[in-house]
């Protein structure tokens, strides 16, 4: 009696098979994925969330390059509190410099009347400015600002009371509108009464992009002081446009 040949099993079939139900099963959840990413597209953004503290607060989407309305206006008075600091003392460099002011022998501008002192707060804001107004609006305030208060015996006061700063208004992309009234107070030969200077501004600001932060560079040998304070004052990512005036006595 002649045996017949035993046969090796064949699995093709079946890996087949199981090939088959593996590639079903990942076409179902690769589907049901795309269905939940759909919806989830489709839906309004959240407009509340909960802090840690176990507040809920309102929040609105916005673009990743669009800066905040609040953080306009806090620029917007910053800057222009700066540039019209006439107190002829130096901004100070850290929070314990607050009780030792240190006089202010201000920063030296050619102008058409000569040369002429700014403050140096002044001057570092002078750098939010576009290029193409810097140097017009820092001879504008030379102009104007009084130069006794870079002398040992200054007999001329300033101050700036708290301003009043519009919504910001998007005028095109990446271009804001801001409404500005400012009152300056002058004190000048022993007044105490005082003059009030009003200043009212259109502020254009302009979003750029933000310069290497000075975080990372504030060590490094080869930043000069000048392109560091370049940097702190544009670290903000906003430049002033323009500002036309319209000043009253």
């Amino acid at each position: 009696m002649k045996l017949l040949p035993q046969r090796s099993p064949n699995f093709l079939p079946l890996c087949v098979v199981a090939g088959l139900v593996l590639g079903g099963l990942n076409l179902l959840i690769s589907l049901g994925v795309m269905g939940t990413v759909i919806s989830l597209l489709n839906q309004p953004a959240p407009r509340l969330v909960e802090t840690a503290d176990g507040l809920t607060r309102h929040v609105v989407a916005l673009d990743h390059a669009e800066p905040t309305p609040e953080s306009i206006r806090q620029f917007v008075a910053s800057t222009l509190y700066s540039l019209y600091d006439w107190r002829g003392i130096l901004p100070p460099d850290a929070p314990e410099d607050l009780g030792s002011p240190q006089p202010d022998l201000g920063v030296p501008i050619s102008t058409g009347n000569g040369e002429l002192k700014i403050t140096t707060a002044t001057w570092r804001a002078g750098f939010r400015l576009s290029d193409g107004i810097r140097k017009d609006i820092l001879t504008q305030i030379a102009l104007l600002t009084p130069q006794d208060i870079f002398t040992m015996q200054p007999r001329t006061q300033t101050a700036m009371t708290s301003p009043v700063i519009g919504v910001p208004q998007k005028v095109e992309a990446d271009l804001w509108k801001v409404d500005y009234t400012g009152l300056l107070m002058v004190f000048a030969n022993g007044d105490n009464l005082g003059d009030q200077v009003v200043r009212e501004h259109e502020i254009y600001v302009r979003v750029i992009d933000p310069l290497v932060p000075v975080d990372q560079a504030i060590d490094n040998p080869q930043i000069s002081d000048l392109q560091r304070v370049v940097m702190e004052e544009r670290r903000a990512g906003l430049v002033i446009e323009s500002m036309p005036e319209r000043l009253r006595n």
